[in-house]
């Protein structure tokens, strides 16, 4: 008997975040091409989320492949960001896409070998604040339908995101 689909599901880590924001980010396109525009951003804020938290975990130096918890690694990272001056709310602070864009910007500017450059940072932290606009994982409850326009602007935010991974 197969295996059922949560029992195939590995641990979380960088590895699983960008493996799984490669798919998500393709589910979320042929959700769009089909009609389900709020499907597609509620994929897509995912996307971003994984993208930046293993960008994140990978910038301190933590293996690809080891596995990530909230209690040890994304709950110490969220109060690290809120002691460095990140507005980081409590309600989805896991989620939060804006917070993680600002929280990468600010940790790799602390050390002047891994800041990014300007126009990098600024991109960084504008389509973390794009996807902010439109996106939270509570989105889920809600039967909004997203706008045509609201589906562009996602998709770019995310895709660059994405297309950037490598670089974060």
């Amino acid at each position: 008997m197969p295996m059922r689909l949560l029992d195939r599901c590995g641990a979380d880590s960088i590895r699983e975040f960008r493996a799984a924001a490669n798919l998500r980010f393709n589910d979320a396109l042929a959700l769009a091409a089909s009609g389900r525009r709020t499907a597609a951003i509620y994929l897509w804020g995912y996307v971003a989320e994984m993208s930046l938290k293993a960008a994140y975990f990978a910038l301190i130096g933590h293996p690809e492949t080891a596995s990530l918890s909230w209690a040890v690694h994304i709950s110490p990272a969220i109060a690290a960001g809120r002691a460095m001056g990140i507005a980081w709310p409590n309600s989805g602070a896991g989620h939060n896409v804006r917070a993680w864009a600002e929280f990468l910007v600010l940790a790799r500017a602390i050390n002047p070998a891994t800041a990014y450059p300007p126009d990098l940072a600024l991109a960084v932290q504008a389509n973390g604040q794009r996807i902010g606009r439109l996106w939270r994982e509570t989105l889920r409850y809600h039967k909004n339908f997203a706008y045509r326009y609201e589906v562009s602007q996602m998709r770019e935010a995310t895709e660059w995101m994405l297309v950037n991974s490598n670089n974060l």
